[in-house]
């Protein structure tokens, strides 16, 4: 998947799912990386926003483009873009902690070396003075970069850590397991911003009463059924609804002998009470509707 979210809230915006190469038609579009940046920032455009990305998605002609949107870049560069002059390739006789800046109308090139050999290079259209930082006297674009580069991966870990997803080899499953958590993460990022005062810090709390909600109406309707084994039964009773009146017992703590299995000289373990009689019944000898033994069934049908 593809993901535009939040570097803040982590609240995911858009996102597209790699479905690879296909037929003519209207979904044949392209998987270049800049192709799918346009797709994902459509909703944000004119917002003056900043758009943080990889060495994968950033180039010049990208941050042209997202510049006639109104929207600024930071990003990482591949050393192999054309673009980049060789003074800010890697090179042996560089100092560490050095940097190099380079600048473009709207356009900024860094090249920072971290240590011996190693040079990072980023491009951004936010910065406009290559200042360094005062305490790591590390340039600012690394500094913003740093910030904001964690998005996604954040996401990431959240989804991970409480998921719904389970072994499967059905990839539409896996894609809306997918998508399961990652509405679960934008479903508390509204709450919070809805209601402050109510929104539970921790984010399994949260997860369990949205889950419960969401099953709710379903549960409600299973309340009707009164075939349903007797624990299920007592589990839903609290969402019978009003219009809907039951004599749900609850089950009983021991466990007798049937009555009736004892006239037929037989011995069978039963758990539920005639709500008539109140005498222990097994499942053979009671009503498949409700806890009535035979015999008070049978004198009720004569009845």
């Amino acid at each position: 998947m593809y993901v535009l979210c939040d570097a803040k809230y982590f609240y995911t915006s858009n996102l597209e799912v790699y479905c690879g190469k296909q037929p003519e038609g209207p979904y044949d579009n392209s998987n270049a990386p800049m192709e799918i940046v346009k797709r994902l920032i459509t909703d944000i455009e004119k917002s003056n926003r900043n758009l943080t990305t990889d060495n994968y998605y950033t180039s010049i002609p990208l941050a042209e483009y997202l510049m006639q949107k109104q929207i600024t870049l930071v990003g990482t560069l591949k050393k192999n873009k054309r673009e980049i002059p060789p003074e800010f390739l890697p090179h042996k006789n560089k100092a560490v902690s050095s940097s190099i800046f380079g600048f473009q109308k709207d356009k900024m090139l860094t090249s920072y070396v971290p240590r011996k050999n190693k040079t990072v290079i980023l491009l951004s259209t936010m910065h406009e003075k290559g200042s360094l930082d005062n305490f790591t006297k590390k340039p600012e674009i690394i500094m913003d970069y740093n910030s904001t580069k964690g998005g996604v991966d954040t996401v990431d870990k959240m989804c991970a850590t409480y998921t719904v997803s389970r072994i499967t080899k059905r990839w539409p499953c896996v894609v809306f397991y997918s998508l399961m958590n990652i509405v679960g993460i934008n479903a508390q990022v509204l709450y919070a911003f809805s209601k402050p005062n109510d929104a539970p810090d921790r984010r399994r709390i949260f997860l369990k009463n949205l889950s419960m909600s969401l099953m709710k109406e379903h549960l409600i309707s299973r309340s009707k059924i009164k075939t349903l084994p007797m624990d299920v039964t007592v589990f839903l009773k609290k969402y019978q609804t009003e219009n809907v009146v039951e004599d749900v017992q609850e089950p009983p703590k021991k466990r007798r002998v049937c009555r009736l299995c004892t006239i037929e000289k037989k011995r069978s373990s039963a758990t539920m009470i005639c709500y008539k009689c109140k005498l222990y019944t097994c499942k053979k000898h009671s009503s498949k509707h409700e806890i009535i033994c035979q015999t008070c069934n049978d004198e009720s049908l004569s009845d």
